[in-house]
């Protein structure tokens, strides 16, 4: 499944005294990404599920057999503020002393804060390969499965170890991650599950207010418009805004998509009225032909044979007697002819008349 060698600590986490406390990092947001998307380790089992670039899914599968998935949430960089990723375990309920109650990776501390993040100088690849390997080694204790396609994850990495004859504990060390779509399928529950973007809560404690004193806070608290300036600035709200106009972005371009593709669904809407109208007309012409069908093909009433046959024995005698009629009226027609006329006409009379007695005899 997913693991690591057995290489040094990854991420190079530093002393977590920063030798300066400033927010501005040397790292870039592309070099941040490029390290996580490109990671050999990583990529198989990573995938965006945002509209932008901020936000992505990890797939693991712990010691214990449990599969999980990280959500790593990178916000735009404002500024010369680098702020630190957001990561939260996703379509499960667990405990463990790096979560909250939201599933939130609250005990690693370098993304606990913009100054920890900065000072820390951990590219984000590191930190997520951090975050997951200490998640491999030391698993949550799972309470509940929630999103029914992590169950299937699941119950898929549980048919491969039957198969295998092995545990999930038993995969050797060297072995590639899992790619993401061999695992989950291309699966729309899992799209709407990663689509949602739940709101950070209100933080414990406020790094920003750490190194300032009494009179910077009270001067603070008598100025409206600088008050108002620095919460604004603070990380949790400037997460807090970064996630709001992902949504809000993500939400246009699904609508400007939808309004592209308007004029084609309409015209697909009159197409597939037209052919149900088509439909209606043939399947009633069918079911026409369907009832002539199973009359002609149904055993036939002896009454009614016996009916037809009597009406036809008469027209047939009807028809002999005319002939004898015009043959002694006119004489134009040689006997020949009319002897030959005659019998013909005369004998499916006959022909028909014991037909009719037989059918009667039957009854």
């Amino acid at each position: 499944m997913f693991s690591w060698n057995q290489a040094p600590y990854p991420g190079g986490r530093r002393s977590s005294t920063p030798s300066n406390s400033s927010s501005v990092s040397s790292i870039t947001r592309n070099e941040h990404l490029q390290s996580y998307l490109t990671d050999s380790t990583l990529k198989p089992s990573t995938r965006r599920v945002s509209k932008d670039d901020s936000t992505y899914d990890t797939v693991f599968q712990t010691k214990s057999g449990h599969a999980l998935i990280l959500r790593v949430h990178f916000p735009p960089q404002s500024g010369s503020l680098s702020k630190p990723p957001a990561m939260q375990l996703v379509g499960v309920r667990a405990t463990h002393a790096w979560l909250d109650t939201r599933m939130r990776v609250t005990g690693y501390q370098p993304i606990t804060s913009a100054s920890a993040w900065a000072s820390s100088g951990i590219k984000l690849g590191n930190a997520v390969n951090t975050v997951v390997q200490h998640f491999q080694l030391k698993p949550p204790s799972i309470i509940e499965i929630t999103d029914e396609s992590l169950k299937r994850i699941q119950n898929s990495i549980a048919q491969q170890n039957q198969g295998g004859g092995g545990s999930s504990s038993g995969h050797g060390r060297d072995e590639p991650p899992p790619d993401y779509n061999s695992l989950g399928g291309e699966e729309e529950g899992v799209e709407a599950e990663m689509c949602h973007m739940p709101i950070p809560a209100v933080p414990a404690s406020f790094p920003e207010l750490d190194n300032m004193s009494r009179a910077e806070m009270q001067e603070l608290l008598d100025d409206d418009d600088k008050f108002n300036a620095f919460v604004e600035n603070m990380s949790a709200v400037t997460t807090l805004n970064d996630l709001k106009e992902s949504i809000f972005k993500g939400n246009v371009g699904t609508a400007e998509t939808n309004l592209k593709r308007e004029e084609e669904v309409r015209s697909l809407h009159a197409e597939v009225s037209a052919l149900q109208d088509s439909l209606k007309e043939k399947v009633e012409v069918f079911r026409e032909l369907e009832a002539r069908q199973a009359e002609l093909c149904a055993p036939p009433d002896r009454r009614t044979v016996i009916k037809k046959l009597t009406q036809a024995k008469k027209e047939a005698f009807d028809e002999s007697e005319e002939l004898a009629s015009i043959w002694v009226d006119d004489g134009e027609m040689d006997i020949d002819e009319f002897v030959e006329k005659f019998l013909e006409r005369r004998t499916v009379h006959h022909i028909r008349a014991a037909k009719i007695e037989r059918l009667n005899a039957t009854m």
